[in-house]
């Protein structure tokens, strides 16, 4: 394949179903991609500079904050990896992707660089390639992530996660998913350390609800492919339970969970790390969900999305 002058790449948003903080405890993970959340990078040769312009800013490589240290050592790989370190590059980025709202934000954008970077060089990049560097900015950015972020943001089906396996599946379900924005910043690591502290702590009770949240996946799973969206609402409302016993729930979510159930909702959840970020909720069709999202607005979630399932 040529070089491009040009080099395109896309990626899209995740929400994960079921599995938030057990996954990484070894527990099966349900996540979907949220296809019209898009993020788009392109990469072009520059005579001098390696310059990326990103929510209307442009920086040189070398100034990028410890925030992009993870998009940062990508590039540097990527660069090193087909010797062409002093090349000079402007790459651009546009995302509508809400950040650090548990949507895969980061791992969506390491993926759309990874693939405008192999289009720039007229290469064709593998799946396994592609979540290798995806991994590698996730591994810098959040610590040890599961995965399944890198898995979901780069597929056009839903995801079943479990022991580091990773497998697509098709879904029958005639329902709506609303995903509401809860306005307050997610923390991941902090999150992902409050449930390493309730293991340290309380142990029983945590445990049981990591291993319920592991269950729960295997029925939401059935519930999806079997097209029984009032099991699946039930499903969601118990794992939201599960998660405020970790200590990750916040009274924002709460707040917008209650409230989509109060509106109609057959169920709803945390999606996520949690401690802020965003939550969903599941609606029979499109006009629940429509009626549904705007409850959630009038309670104060700064913006929503409706998600056909």
């Amino acid at each position: 394949m040529k070089k491009h002058a040009i080099g395109t790449g896309h990626a899209h948003a995740k929400a994960i179903l079921i599995g938030d903080h057990a996954v990484v405890y070894n527990q099966p993970a349900v996540a979907i991609p949220l296809l019209d959340l898009q993020v788009t990078a392109r990469f072009q040769p520059l005579e001098a500079g390696q310059t990326i312009i990103l929510a209307g800013e442009a920086m040189e490589l070398s100034d990028l904050g410890a925030d992009l240290e993870g998009i940062r050592q990508l590039i540097v790989a990527l660069l090193k990896d087909y010797q062409l370190t002093s090349t000079g590059f402007l790459l651009e980025v546009e995302s509508i992707i809400p950040q650090e709202r548990g949507f895969g934000a980061s791992a969506a954008l390491a993926t759309a660089i990874t693939r405008a970077f192999f289009d720039w060089q007229g290469k064709k990049v593998a799946k396994e390639t592609l979540q290798t560097y995806t991994s590698l900015a996730e591994n810098i950015s959040h610590g040890s992530p599961s995965g399944i972020d890198a898995a979901t943001v780069s597929s056009s089906e839903p995801v079943w996660f479990e022991n580091k396996q990773i497998a697509t599946f098709e879904t029958s379900l005639n329902a709506t998913l609303v995903l509401a924005d809860t306005g307050v910043r997610g923390q991941t690591v902090r999150a992902v350390n409050i449930v390493k502290e309730q293991l340290k702590n309380h142990y029983n009770e945590s445990w049981r609800a990591i291993e319920h949240l592991g269950e729960l996946a295997f029925a939401v799973r059935e519930a999806l492919q079997e097209n029984d969206p009032a099991t699946l609402g039930q499903l969601f409302t118990s794992a939201h339970h599960d998660l405020q016993a970790l200590q990750v729930s916040h009274p924002k979510l709460d707040q917008l969970v209650a409230t989509a159930i109060k509106a109609g909702a057959l169920g709803a959840k945390l999606t996520g790390s949690g401690i802020g970020g965003a939550m969903l909720a599941l609606a029979s069709n499109d006009n629940e969900a429509k009626r549904i999202a705007e409850a959630l607005r009038e309670a104060g979630a700064r913006d929503c999305w409706i998600q056909p399932l």
